[in-house]
């Protein structure tokens, strides 16, 4: 890795109680990234999105900050070490799968979901929809793959 690259990877990650999350930028860079390996090698990836929204306005101790803390560190101790954890917004948490085709995104996206199960988000007024986008099934450049993620399927 160049002095540049690393540099550039320094500034894109966040530091703090979440760990290591990288930003918008950072993150869709490394997606680029990823969309060009896979293609150079006819590889499969996907992306888990979890997009936390609020459904109710009652205020029990729970911010919205808190439960994206609380989602962000259930994904990092859920991904594996290869996967690539980053944020598109206060919202959205996202996750590169590489070598993940559909049915292994399916998959890790199930155990995801049963990790949920024991957090109470709906308690404190806040839902956790998990989409999969795959490439290249769901696109097969960058734009097609930044659509699907942040315009998921309905």
């Amino acid at each position: 890795m160049s002095e540049k690259e690393s540099l550039r990877r320094e500034e894109g990650m966040k530091e703090g109680k979440l760990g290591r999350i990288l930003d918008r930028d950072f993150f869709l860079y490394l997606l680029d990234l990823e969309v060009k390996r896979a293609r150079r090698y006819q590889e499969f990836f996907s992306v888990l999105v979890m997009n936390l929204s609020s459904i109710s306005n009652q205020d029990n101790g729970y911010g919205q900050q808190d439960c994206y803390e609380i989602l962000s560190n259930l994904l990092a101790e859920e991904l594996r070490d290869s996967d690539i954890l980053g944020c598109l917004g206060e919202q959205k948490l996202v996750a590169i799968l590489p070598y993940a085709d559909a049915s292994a995104c399916h998959i890790a996206r199930q155990r995801f979901e049963g990790s949920l199960k024991y957090c109470e988000f709906e308690k404190a007024g806040y839902r956790v929809k998990i989409d999969q986008v795959c490439f290249p099934g769901d696109g097969t450049d960058i734009n097609e793959l930044v659509k699907r993620v942040t315009n998921p399927f309905p």
